[in-house]
């Protein structure tokens, strides 16, 4: 039991600072890749979004020129596989934010072990500073990663579910229009 309470006396708060900084450099590439895929399903919708009019005063849906007749709803969902894998991602990182505070209780237990059983004050006072050390860095950490993944990433995903949700509803409108032109 000593020897694992000396690692973790030794290592703890190095340890939760380095995969404090690996999860949030993550969290950010994550961020980045998928802010790549809005922007490319947005570009997709925009270019799917003008294939179609319909005109309010004879209710007809009339087909544009269509530039780019490689954007079909396969392709949308395509992209939106793409995103889903991306998302996944996110959620594996955010999974291990709730992993920083419980690490410095870890931190914390060890140094309040080690205090007791050491037998000098100078011995119980770099046992009680490495307990509120790895508190600390563990708040720390996980205070900052829940605030990166909550302004970036999760506002991007917010943002591509509407716009998916929104060519969704479109898609079912064209549908409609079509099976009511056909009849």
């Amino acid at each position: 039991m000593g020897f694992i309470l000396q690692f973790i006396s030794n290592y703890a708060n190095t340890g939760i600072v380095m995969l404090g900084v690996i999860v949030a450099l993550l969290l950010m590439w994550n961020g980045i890749t998928l802010s790549n895929h809005k922007s490319r399903i947005e570009e997709a919708l925009k270019r799917r979004n003008n294939k179609y009019i319909f005109h309010t005063s004879t209710k007809v849906m009339e087909e544009e020129e269509d530039q780019d007749s490689a954007i079909t709803p396969d392709t949308i969902r395509k992209y939106e596989t793409d995103f889903n894998k991306a998302c996944s991602w996110h959620s594996v990182l955010i999974q291990f934010i709730p992993v920083f505070p419980l690490l410095g209780i870890l931190g914390t237990v060890a140094g309040l072990m080690l205090e007791v059983q050491s037998g000098s004050a100078d011995k119980m006072m770099l046992s009680l500073n490495l307990a509120l050390e790895t508190t600390l860095f563990g708040l720390i950490f996980a205070i900052l990663l829940k605030i990166i993944e909550a302004v970036f990433p999760s506002r991007v995903i917010y943002d591509v579910e509407v716009m998916l949700d929104d060519f969704d509803k479109k898609l079912s409108i064209a549908d409609m229009f079509q099976k009511l032109k056909e009849n």
